[in-house]
């Protein structure tokens, strides 16, 4: 399954911790609904068993054509399609055996392209 969804919040914003303990912002959850859609308009459907990503990180396009110089890190970017692809492409993270992580090229508004697979670990 590949789906592509808009450029991430930051890990530094998609969570916030308190006294009572740490939950999404408002940004967080607008974003996992978002994905929730794309992902499923993709034909996404929860995979068993083992699975391995590959997770490309769009910048934005400026308005001379060019890639943003402010990019999120890649990390960051990690924990947000992981959170917002649980229960969609697989049932929990911890079955993500292998991650491909990397910049693509810029597209307008950025974006954050995911294929998910299942995972061969006989393949390795």
């Amino acid at each position: 399954m590949k789906v592509t969804l808009p450029y991430p919040p930051s890990a530094n914003r998609y969570l916030r911790h308190t006294a009572r303990g740490t939950y999404r912002t408002a940004e967080a959850n607008h974003y996992k609904e978002y994905a929730k859609w794309a992902a499923l308009a993709s034909g996404a459907r929860i995979l068993d068993g083992d699975v391995a990503l590959t997770v490309v990180l769009h910048p934005k396009l400026t308005e001379k054509g060019k890639a943003s110089k402010i990019v999120i890190d890649l990390d960051n970017s990690l924990k947000v399609a992981l959170d917002a692809l649980q229960a969609l492409a697989f049932s929990n993270d911890r079955q993500v055996k292998k991650i491909a992580l990397s910049y693509g090229p810029p597209i307008a508004g950025g974006g954050l392209s995911v294929t998910v697979d299942r995972f061969d670990v006989a393949a390795v």
